[in-house]
């Protein structure tokens, strides 16, 4: 019955328990239950009563009472005495079946009887309250372990879900953010910062800070000045730091925070973790502050302690994935800027492509600088380019200068000149020292100043290359020059001194002997004077346009009929051809062709004096042109001897006159037809005919028929 009552009727209060009054029908029951405890002693007793005396049956209600008293209370053991009493006397005492008694020491039975059930009930009232106040006392102790455990339970749960979502970031700066955000919300504080001190350089630090709503306003201060006073705490402690208000506001860093800021943001005390790596170096810490409720405890520094253990796994296994990519990074940026440079030949080309590279992979700006003339460092070229180059700042120059000098890196994260803002690499090949790279800000640890040095070497060799091959290229023009004079100088001296001898010859002998001849020797002498004239005016012409074409003339192009341009070339040549078959090919339908009309005759004519060098008296010529689209083909072919093998592109050179002997010329003619056809956008070959000779040929681009037809409308 008692168990099934509404717990709101159940008094929280143990003595409210104790003594609190019972309903009716409980009190009648232990009542009646008291009743029949005496009922049952009664019965014993007038069973035991001829074998014992009355004063000892005595006992027998006796211990009934105290049961009732134990278990009953107050009120039913009271009245279990009184009734025991009265039944006692009315059937043992005699005179039996009277209240009436013969013997005084009876009374003083009753009373004593009275006051023991008095004294029992009284230790069993207290050992009941003691009895439920410890019932409830263990009650709320259990409330409080539950409570405690689904607290833990629950931050054990945000640890575990906080642990799974850092070690899943695939990022330093991710992971340092949400690191922030777990330690925030697992310990149910306002702020939390995250610090990861940088390998290079322990005055730098990456951090991540975490706000609750109500701290966004403080977040400039927080991450202003108050993230210096933080570095200060966090860097250096070795071990968990757990401060309250008072502690923090009487701390050092505190106060130069006050003094920095004007304010300080209301952390309400501090708690922070170490960072601690796999060989016990300090990766960073963890701070937080301004809890939502009650102060930090030691059991949010032990959770903050297991969540700083699972993050220094991960920042470290983060920072060497991050290491590897920067070098797998590095070694494919240093492949593919090693193919770039070796298809460059200028220094510039290859410092632009250098630093160009290396500011890719590092970041930052980097500029190249090279000696001058005087020794003097100035800068050549920078990457990304802003505006016109300036010179380094002193302090900077002073630092490149010495690397230049000493041939090793220098500057920011090394140990020569560690205040410089820039990273200062020289570019030392076996040569010598070609200038010096000059990296403002890189990003990178301290092992990536080798990649960067691998970099610096790469650009040096290849600086060094390209001016070891500018050098080679200007002894083989050097010795290409002295060849070409040589052969020049060779050439115009045998070609120049033959026509001159046989003008020489015959104008003396018509100045001295000319009565002595007849006039038939003297028409030979004269005939003479004038072909080695010619030839030698030709030579010289040769000469002349050979000189004007390499130094750049412009072509004048009209558009021309082909034909009319072979014609005329032909009429040129029509005396040297005498006694030689002549075979053309002109289709009355070719295009016109844009072309300057007095170099191209010179082709022609240059081809048919060659082709008449090179072939026997009275072999065949033939000339010969069509069209195809965009393009007019003219060849010229003989009946000679033919091209040696090998000499198809050589006969094009200056001063290559093939290798058939007793050959005349400078061997200029066909370079000349070379320059011209080149000029014009075509081009120009020569092979040996299948059935004997040779056939050269040249195209010339034509204009389109809808164009022709334009101009020959117009």
């Amino acid at each position: 019955m008692v168990q099934r009552h509404n717990t709101q009727d159940t008094p929280s209060d143990p003595s409210t328990a104790a003594t609190g009054p019972r309903s009716h029908r409980d009190s009648l029951i232990a009542y009646a239950e008291s009743i029949g405890v005496i009922t049952c002693c009664t019965g014993i007793a007038w069973l035991l009563a001829r074998y014992f005396r009355p004063g000892n049956l005595l006992m027998i209600y006796l211990l009934g009472i105290a049961v009732v008293a134990t278990r009953l209370g107050r009120g039913p053991s009271v009245w279990a005495a009184l009734l025991g009493v009265v039944t006692f006397d009315f059937f043992f005492v005699p005179p039996v079946h009277t209240f009436r008694t013969s013997d005084l020491e009876y009374f003083f039975a009753f009373g004593v009887i009275l006051a023991v059930s008095l004294i029992i009930c009284s230790r069993s009232e207290r050992l009941r309250k003691e009895t439920l106040a410890t019932q409830e006392y263990e009650r709320r102790m259990a409330a409080m372990r539950e409570a405690t455990r689904s607290v833990q339970v629950a931050q054990l749960r945000e640890l575990a879900v906080g642990a799974l979502a850092v070690t899943s970031t695939r990022s330093v700066d991710q992971a340092l953010q949400v690191l922030s955000d777990t330690a925030r919300r697992l310990i149910h504080t306002n702020v939390a910062m995250t610090v990861l001190l940088s390998e290079e350089d322990s005055s730098r630090a990456s951090h991540a800070v975490s706000l609750s709503d109500t701290y966004i306003a403080w977040r400039d201060l927080i991450e202003g000045p108050g993230r210096l006073a933080l570095y200060q705490l966090g860097s250096q402690a070795d071990r968990p730091i757990r401060m309250k208000h008072e502690e923090l506001k009487t701390h050092p860093a505190w106060q130069d925070l006050a003094r920095m800021s004007g304010e300080r943001p209301p952390l309400r005390g501090l708690l922070s973790a170490p960072l601690i790596s796999s060989l016990g170096a300090s990766l960073g810490f963890i701070h937080l502050s301004a809890k939502a409720v009650g102060d930090l405890s030691e059991t949010d520094e032990a959770i903050l302690v297991q969540l700083t253990q699972i993050a220094s796994v991960t920042l470290e296994r983060l920072r060497l994935y991050e290491d590897s990519e920067q070098r797998r990074e590095g070694a494919e940026r240093l492949y593919a800027m090693s193919r770039e440079l070796a298809a460059i030949r200028d220094v510039d080309s290859l410092l632009q492509a250098g630093i160009r590279h290396i500011s890719e992979l590092f970041g930052g700006s980097v500029s190249a600088h090279r000696p001058n003339a005087a020794g003097t460092l100035e800068p050549a070229w920078c990457y990304p380019n802003t505006g016109a180059l300036s010179a380094l700042p002193p302090a900077e120059l002073e630092v490149s200068h010495w690397s230049y000098l000493h041939r090793e890196t220098a500057g920011a994260g090394t140990h020569v000149f560690p205040e410089a803002t820039a990273l200062h690499l020289p570019l030392v090949a076996s040569r010598g020292v070609h200038g010096v790279l000059v990296l403002s800000q890189p990003r990178g640890a301290r092992h990536l100043h080798k990649v960067l040095e691998t970099f610096a070497n790469q650009i040096a060799l290849a600086v060094e290359r390209a001016l070891v091959v500018e050098e080679a290229h200007q002894a083989q023009l050097r010795m290409e020059t002295e060849r070409l004079r040589n052969s020049l100088l060779s050439s115009i001296s045998h070609d120049l001194r033959t026509p001159l001898a046989a003008i020489t010859g015959a104008a003396g002998s018509l100045l001295w002997r000319d009565e002595r001849f007849d006039a038939e020797t003297r028409h030979q002498l004269k005939e003479t004077i004038y072909e080695e004239g010619k030839r030698l005016s030709r030579l010289v012409e040769n000469l002349l346009s050979m000189t004007r074409l390499e130094s750049g003339i412009q072509v004048k192009k009209d558009l021309q009929p082909m034909e009319e341009v072979i014609g005329t070339a032909l009429s040129h040549m029509e005396p040297n051809l005498a006694g030689r078959p002549l075979t053309t090919h002109l289709p009355h339908d070719l295009p016109l062709v844009p072309l300057d009309e007095v170099l191209i005759e010179q082709v022609l004519i240059n081809l048919l004096e060659n082709a008449l060098k090179y072939t026997p008296a009275g072999s065949s010529l033939e000339v010969r042109a069509f069209a195809s689209p965009g393009l007019v083909t003219i060849e010229v072919a003989d009946r000679g001897p033919g091209l040696q093998a090998g000499d198809e592109e050589r006969i094009f050179e200056k001063f290559y006159r093939g290798r058939s002997q007793g050959i005349q010329g400078a061997g200029l003619g066909l370079a000349i037809c070379r320059s011209v056809i080149q000029a014009h956008g075509g081009r120009i070959w020569a092979e040996s005919r299948p059935d004997g000779g040779a056939v050269f040929q040249f195209t010339l681009p034509s204009e389109p028929v809808s164009e022709q037809v334009r101009i020959r409308e117009g």
